[in-house]
């Protein structure tokens, strides 16, 4: 198989497990709003921050290490084999500790016992997930990526079939969890039977010598990898201990339908990332050219989603998640405002990568986390959910003037005023539109808005058509 072939099927199936992985993600919020209350809502809001939290220790970097080393190292089985036990071995180790430090927190926070049950039963399946992550990773190493998306396919799909099968039996938090901790270990049974019919049989070791190697290898990728964890979660995890799980409820849906859109702009940078780092090796004057023309095209998406969501943020909440949601209204229409940054923080974060500024990204993603805490430890006492939605914004603000502060040389073009003019416009036009005809069904009104914001933007930004031609080309 050529290589271009070969990229082209793991692409292939990278696309349909990570896709199955977001629809999960956005799918179940919803199903529990519809189905339950904002209460479980919550409390399955916070049980999956804790998870998120924890995991980066019982993981400590060494999924991405892993597909490194065993990519260097295909040619001889024996010490990928080695790798691919050391790597689980320690994975247990650190899982017992983040388990016991999670367990400890939800102690010391005082947490409720119906949501510390959720605890229990989330540690068991974080150490499960991060052993299955382990040999997930050894698969993408050795580039067989049909038995990664395999693995990811068998635990989010799982989840979703079994969580849908036990809410309506019994609509409690220890109950989702229970449909979690299955699906996790299913994918691991999955995982070590396909390694074993493949490649040979999986027993996690005790090698000290590997171990200490790993954990010093391992250690960037944790602690970027951390910081970003603590950036996206610890707001879910503030306003669980400062409100009532209800109101967690309603963020983590105004959260669920705003924060998931990245997606879009994630996407496209991961085809682009390998394209702009063997650019930038040839090339140094290409970053700025083909991260401008990246930036142009994806603030055209992120403008109008948000344009979209705060004109009719209130049908839409409505349409999704019910009239119990009606509270979330503000949330969703401050929160899409940040889409849009996000777009160009993802454009600007593959740029610091593919130039060799990892260092500088970490920085600006601990400086992230760090106004985060600050601010959602400030904001969530005096203004409850409105106020992690305000610490949110400003931190994406701040993250985006950092990149822009790293990027200072090539901004000027990654950034050019002319490709924000016809969003801008464009999102006005919506605006005006939702506010003097807010009377005419909201699907004609939607339908004219999106055919109006196009025609603007190609008006105002001819180019934009023929950069996607050159994109598509030159990929």
């Amino acid at each position: 198989m050529s290589h271009f072939k070969r990229i082209a099927k793991n692409s292939a199936f990278q696309t349909v497990a990570y896709g199955l992985q977001s629809l999960t993600a956005f799918f179940i919020p919803v199903y529990l709003a519809r189905l339950a209350s904002a209460e479980l809502l919550g409390q399955y809001a916070t049980t999956i921050a804790f998870i998120g939290l924890f995991s980066s220790l019982a993981r400590f970097g060494l999924p991405s290490l892993l597909i490194r080393e065993i990519a260097r190292r295909r040619e001889n089985p024996e010490q990928v084999d080695s790798l691919v036990n050391a790597a689980l071995g320690l994975t247990t180790v650190l899982s017992a500790v983040a388990i016991g430090l999670m367990l400890a927190v939800g102690v010391l926070l005082n947490y409720p016992s119906i949501l510390f049950r959720a605890f229990v039963l989330a540690g068991l399946a974080l150490g499960i997930e991060a052993m299955a992550t382990m040999v997930e990773a050894s698969f993408r190493g050795r580039e067989v990526m049909e038995w990664s998306a395999a693995i990811i396919v068998v635990m989010e799909g799982g989840f979703l079939v079994l969580a849908l099968l036990t809410v309506p039996l019994r609509a409690a938090i220890d109950a989702l969890m229970v449909a979690y901790l299955a699906s996790r270990i299913i994918s691991l049974a999955a995982g070590f039977w396909i390694y074993r019919t493949r490649f040979g049989k999986l027993h996690p070791t005790i090698d000290k010598r590997l171990w200490s190697s790993l954990l010093k290898a391992g250690f960037p990728f944790a602690i970027t990898n951390g910081l970003s964890t603590v950036y996206i979660r610890i707001d879910v995890v503030f306003l669980s201990y400062m409100a009532t799980s209800a109101i967690v409820g309603l963020y983590e849906a105004a959260n669920n339908l705003t924060m998931r859109l990245n997606i879009v702009a994630r996407t496209v940078n991961i085809a682009l990332y390998p394209f702009l780092s063997s650019e930038f090796a040839k090339d140094k004057q290409s970053l700025q050219r083909y991260t401008g023309r990246t930036v142009r095209l994806l603030v055209i998406p992120g403008t109008l989603i948000a344009a979209l969501l705060w004109a009719f943020g209130d049908s839409i909440v409505v349409l999704i998640y019910g009239s119990k949601f009606v509270a979330a209204i503000q949330a969703v229409k401050w929160l899409a405002l940040i889409i849009p940054l996000r777009f160009i923080d993802t454009s600007l974060e593959v740029a610091l990568s593919a130039s060799n500024r990892e260092g500088k990204r970490a920085m600006a993603v601990f400086i992230a986390a760090l106004t985060n805490l600050l601010l959602n430890f400030i904001l969530i006492p005096a203004y409850q959910m409105m106020g992690a939605v305000y610490a949110t914004l400003i931190t994406e603000c701040v993250m985006c003037a950092m990149y822009v502060w790293y990027l200072r040389a090539e901004a000027h073009e990654m950034l050019a005023w002319r490709g924000f003019i016809g969003p801008g416009l464009g999102a006005a036009t919506i605006l005006t539109i939702s506010l003097l005809l807010h009377t005419v069904n909201i699907w004609l009104l939607g339908g004219i808005s999106v055919l109006l914001y196009s025609l603007i933007v190609v008006w105002m930004d001819r180019s934009s058509l023929e950069l996607i031609r050159q994109m598509v080309v030159n990929r």
